[in-house]
């Protein structure tokens, strides 16, 4: 419940708020790609580009997952100072 609250509430413009969300499922299961790869996103989207690139790269790592292509992506955009998150982006992350 904890990841799903940090997924849905960052995809609709409240990271700043599901981070807490974000921090307490990565606290239950510091292991899990899945939570590392969402409060990732809430990280990007408030600001901490060096831990969001840590937990992508922690989801990257991980076993099974699916897009770790995408999250490749993310991480060089994020290291050259662009922002991966476009209104898109996001959108298309809904169906994930």
């Amino acid at each position: 419940s904890w990841n799903n609250l940090c997924w849905f509430g960052s995809l609709n413009q409240n990271a700043a708020i599901a981070k807490k969300a974000c921090e307490k499922a990565v606290a239950l299961e510091p292991e899990n790609g899945g939570y590392r790869d969402s409060r990732g996103v809430a990280r990007a989207l408030t600001g901490d580009k060096a831990g969001a690139i840590e937990d992508f790269q922690a989801f990257i790592d991980s076993p099974g997952g699916r897009n770790k292509e995408k999250r490749k992506e993310w991480i060089a955009s994020l290291r050259s100072g662009k922002n991966p998150f476009t209104k898109t982006e996001l959108e298309n992350l809904r169906y994930e």
